[in-house]
């Protein structure tokens, strides 16, 4: 087939014995009932595929589905995969139960472009198809095809065919192409074997494009394989791309062991979960209420499992209403967010036995961790959810938010289920507008998780400074942790605020611009006394015990201003018992650098008898020069850190 593709999906709907398949023939030329069971009874029970030439040559495919009720299962999993469907009424029949059902399965999976077909019009006489049209119109009004076209046509004679086949290439037209960005997925809708080969499945991809030799995972069974051979419309290719009547040939799967309603996908982000989030919107037919927990038939890409509806907001829910559900699936299913799904349960009060359908939505999260009831912040974040779906600069932002802790460029990209050239792209974006910004260790955080952290860390200074009054500020570890978050972050954050002048960075602490402590008199006195002490000690420098007897001091009140010279870097602390004056620490640095220069390594000894001090003292200070990486610790010797060769060389 010479003609180009046009990845858009055609797909027919409407109730039993309408003429959908027999229109599709008369489109395509192909009989879509191919099972024995069909032809026997004259009825479309599975799926059905074709390729459908336009008027510009251009090749778009066709999924006819089964329109008796016995088949909605069917139905759905056809029609997930469609962008503009076909909406067979018959003029002899007019509107049926599942011409209705039909319609709302079809909003529910987000469709926007089709056309009516009026059928069978070779059986009525004009004022019928006046009087069908005219419900029609009142059926169709406030959906997605109140402004489309009604097309009559017969499947028999011919007779409007013309017009319809227009009316179709018109609305084709004005549908885009179905994008083809995000990781490669496609659900099961048929599997076969050919000898030699070996097994072959088919489907309609939700998203991203398959090339020859790619690798593929099924799920839920977490099978590997690979694309040996493709086709497209049922002609050899080389690539597949979402919206396209796909076969992959997979040798590595016995055909036994795929099913309908398996996933075939190209990331290891995508995983089976039994619990998912979503928003339901219950139809506006349905009568009575939908109660909490009620057990249901969810349909979702072509696979149909039980579940039970969780709600999140409400305990029951009555026509037309939404709200925020997670769906807790009876067996698992590789769902992602932004999956459409059908409701069908059986209630008391329809006017129909069985099952019916009575709403959906799409799929928002899959934390696969069971939900608590009325939880704001929940709430708010499946809100956050639905309004980024369509937006993947929004959902890329929303997912650096939610996660909090910067994520590597390959985690986002999992969140995102973008291939790693639209992720690139993506963050270039981001991050030149502002909005990501990339962390010394390579990760990515959202800017506004660094704004709200360092709105904390103004909160928390300012806190600190009203309650400690005496204090020089508050210390960096205690600061990050009251703003809580990555390290990374807060850095980012403190550094911005001193950068903007908000902050203060006076020795080991944090202050409001312009802060000092507030000491009275005579604790500046012993605080003066102590500083003195201690410069005087150089290495060997006193306890706080020591110097509360030779001060003649309560220990408390030493202690106190041992704090303040500390966090004002005057006195610098080894460990949780000695403190330094800062003018030792820079002695030691510069004895350090005298042995470096005589010999590659020293021990703690040679140390010791070079600062001369007790090796009490030695220890913690040589301990405190590892942790400035002034020094590093080998064994029983120290060797020059990157502090220290800077300075060697």
């Amino acid at each position: 087939m010479s003609a180009t593709r046009k990845n858009i999906m055609l797909g027919t709907a409407g109730h039993v014995d309408h003429g959908k398949s027999a229109l599709v023939k008369l489109l395509t030329g192909c009989e879509t009932d191919t099972l024995a069971e069909e032809k026997q009874r004259g009825l479309t029970i599975d799926l059905g595929f074709a390729p459908c030439r336009l008027a510009d040559d251009r090749i778009v495919g066709v999924v006819d589905v089964p329109g008796h009720v016995d088949f909605i299962r069917n139905m759905v999993a056809g029609a997930h995969g469609v962008d503009v469907v076909i909406f067979v009424v018959a003029a002899d029949d007019g509107i049926m139960p599942q011409t209705r059902e039909h319609l709302h399965i079809l909003t529910l999976m987000g469709l926007r472009h089709g056309l009516v077909a009026l059928t069978k019009i070779d059986l009525v006489e004009a004022e019928r198809r006046t009087l069908v049209t005219q419900d029609l119109r009142r059926l169709l009004a406030g959906t997605f095809l109140a402004n489309a076209p009604i097309a009559p046509i017969s499947n028999i004679t011919g007779e409007g065919y013309e017009g319809f086949f227009d009316a179709l290439n018109q609305v084709v037209a004005g549908c885009e192409d179905r994008s083809s960005a995000g990781v490669f997925r496609v659900w099961v809708e048929d599997v076969f074997t050919i000898h030699g080969p070996g097994t072959v499945v088919t489907g309609i991809p939700s998203s991203g494009l398959v090339r020859i030799g790619d690798p593929l995972t099924l799920l839920p069974a977490g099978r590997a394989g690979h694309v040996r051979r493709m086709q497209v419309y049922g002609d050899d290719a080389t690539e597949a791309r979402a919206g396209e009547c796909v076969a992959l040939n997979l040798p590595e799967f016995g055909h036994e062991e795929v099913r309908r309603g398996m996933v075939l996908c190209a990331s290891d982000a995508i995983a089976p979960v039994t619990m998912a989030e979503a928003e339901l919107r219950i139809l506006d037919s349905v009568k009575g209420k939908v109660e909490d927990f009620i057990q249901a038939h969810l349909h979702v890409g072509t696979a149909s499992v039980l579940a039970r509806v969780a709600m999140l907001e409400e305990t029951a829910m009555a026509a037309g209403q939404r709200q925020m559900v997670q769906l807790r699936l009876a067996e698992p299913l590789p769902l992602v967010p932004g999956d459409r799904f059908v409701v069908r349960a059986n209630l008391p009060a329809q006017d129909q036995t069985g099952l019916a359908t009575i709403g959906g939505g799409r799929i928002l999260g899959v934390s696969n961790v069971r939900l608590r009831r009325k939880k704001p912040w929940t709430l708010s974040a499946l809100a956050a959810r639905r309004d980024a779906l369509d937006d993947p600069a929004r959902w890329c932002e929303l997912m650096l938010r939610e996660s909090g802790l910067p994520l590597s460029v390959s985690d986002l990209q999992k969140s995102c289920l973008l291939r790693p050239e639209e992720m690139t792209a993506l963050l270039e974006k981001l991050r030149a507008n502002g909005r990501v910004v990339s962390l010394p260790s390579g990760g990515l955080a959202h800017s506004a998780v660094v704004e709200e952290t360092a709105g904390k860390m103004v909160e928390a200074v300012a806190s600190f400074h009203t309650a400690n009054p005496q204090r020089a500020g508050l210390g960096r570890e205690e600061l990050f942790s009251i703003a809580g978050g990555a390290a990374e972050v807060c850095e980012l954050a403190a550094a911005s605020l001193v950068s903007a002048k908000k902050l203060e960075r006076q020795g080991t602490v944090f202050t409001l611009v312009g802060w000092s402590a507030r000491i009275t008199d005579r604790d500046q006195q012993l605080s003066d006394r102590i500083s003195a002490a201690f410069q005087s000690a150089g290495w060997a420098a006193p306890t706080a015990t020591e110097l509360s007897t030779t001060l003649s001091e309560p220990p408390a009140r030493v202690e106190k201003m041992i704090k303040l010279l500390a966090e004002q870097a005057i006195l610098v602390r080894l460990d949780e018992r000695l403190c330094i004056h800062r003018s030792a620490l820079e002695s030691a640095k510069q004895a350090v650098l005298r042995l470096f220069g005589q010999k590659r390594s020293f021990s703690t000894m040679e140390f010791r008898d070079a600062v001369g001090v007790s090796r009490k003292h030695a220890v913690p200070l040589l301990d405190y020069l590892d942790k400035l990486r002034f020094t590093v610790r080998s064994g029983h010797d120290r060797t020059p850190g990157v502090e220290a060769r800077k300075l060697l060389k």
